[in-house]
């Protein structure tokens, strides 16, 4: 690829925000959320934002953090609009940002990536089946939030929302903009998967919602144009955490996130966002 072309490969209409989900925050000490993604895709031609969103609050808490940061982004760079790609409780913040809070004129696309549209089990399970007490748990996890740098965190708010019996509420009460896309992405844990804690987590799992990326079921990833598995020649198995770049704890170095990034980007710019 000559370097005309790779600058214009990612050179979307519109700039592209990535929105962390539950347990990170993109911008922390202990871990790269995105990894080397947003640098890659700059290479290829994409103005690349990061939400900078808190790890541990509520969806309309970090909606309005993300109205906020996307009003300064277009501020700057003189665009009308921005393309949204949602990371797992980052897609539904994206969904809540579009419908509830006045924004869908500013908002070209929204993509999400093993987003729990329906819930997780998960999140059922860690509410009813841990033998501490759930507020416990929360002011454990409180404490995890502010060592990333949450102001104030509210785990418990956050987990119960991801809830299956909460999501059924949050579809009725956030319709879909009519001027946004919307399109999805999931993947799935299998046999062939490199590492026994992502196949443990998704057999558990797998009881309650079928095939799994470890945290949320293929169907209620599904959301919008349902685009299909995130997979590759090298790598049939990829978790929540891969389809990010965040292979560093137990994941599946086969899978290349940097490339499945550079081709969804590639065809959003072909779709004219």
């Amino acid at each position: 690829m000559d370097e005309d072309k790779k600058l214009s490969y990612c050179n979307t209409k519109y700039p592209v925000i990535l929105v962390s989900g539950l347990g990170f925050k993109d911008q922390n000490r202990i871990i790269n959320y995105w990894n080397t993604i947003p640098d890659f895709l700059k290479q290829y031609g994409c103005e690349v934002y990061t939400a900078q969103q808190d790890a541990f609050i509520s969806i309309p808490d970090n909606a309005i953090k993300l109205k906020y940061r996307i009003l300064d982004i277009l501020s700057q760079t003189k665009h009308e609009k921005i393309n949204i790609i949602g990371h797992s409780k980052g897609g539904l913040e994206a969904r809540y940002l579009a419908s509830r809070l006045g924004m869908e004129n500013q908002i070209s696309s929204i993509t999400t990536l093993g987003s729990p549209h329906r819930g997780t089990h998960l999140a059922d399970i860690v509410l009813g089946r841990l033998p501490l007490p759930k507020y416990a748990t929360a002011r454990l996890v409180n404490l995890y939030a502010t060592l990333l740098g949450d102001k104030r965190p509210d785990s418990l708010r956050a987990v119960v929302q991801v809830t299956t019996e909460s999501m059924k509420q949050f579809n009725d009460e956030v319709p879909d903009a009519a001027n946004v896309y919307y399109q999805s992405y999931a993947s799935h844990v299998n046999k062939e998967y490199p590492n026994m804690l992502w196949k443990t987590m998704a057999y558990i799992l797998r009881e309650y919602e079928g095939r799994n990326d470890g945290m949320v079921g293929i169907e209620s990833s599904q959301w919008g144009n349902y685009r299909g598995l995130i997979q590759s020649e090298t790598a049939s198995s990829v978790s929540h955490g891969d389809m990010v770049g965040m292979t560093q704890f137990f994941g599946n170095p086969a899978f290349k996130a940097n490339l499945f990034f550079k081709q969804l980007i590639h065809e959003l710019k072909e779709m004219q966002h």
